[in-house]
């Protein structure tokens, strides 16, 4: 990863391209382990790479789709066996 030609994002930023309503919800995911933390800008500013908010939701994406495949397996042998 390049971060000196990596985009910042603001936390407001990073709360839109999660869909979420606050910014308060990333603070809780990150105290409970479910997203990767900033790091400081300033005083009051937190910032994250694009690329590792990108890297963070192509992972929860691989994840799904890891359940989704081991699920569709389950039913197979589900329909095989019946």
């Amino acid at each position: 990863m390049n971060t000196t030609q990596d985009k910042i994002l603001t936390k407001r930023e990073v709360a839109a391209r999660l869909r979420l309503r606050s910014t308060t919800s990333i603070d809780d995911m990150i105290r409970a382990g479910e997203f990767i933390p900033g790091f400081r800008r300033g005083l009051r500013r937190v910032g994250w790479f694009e690329s590792e908010v990108n890297a963070w939701l192509t992972a929860r994406v691989d994840e799904r789709n890891a359940l989704m495949a081991e699920i569709a397996t389950k039913n197979q042998r589900k329909a095989a066996i019946n």
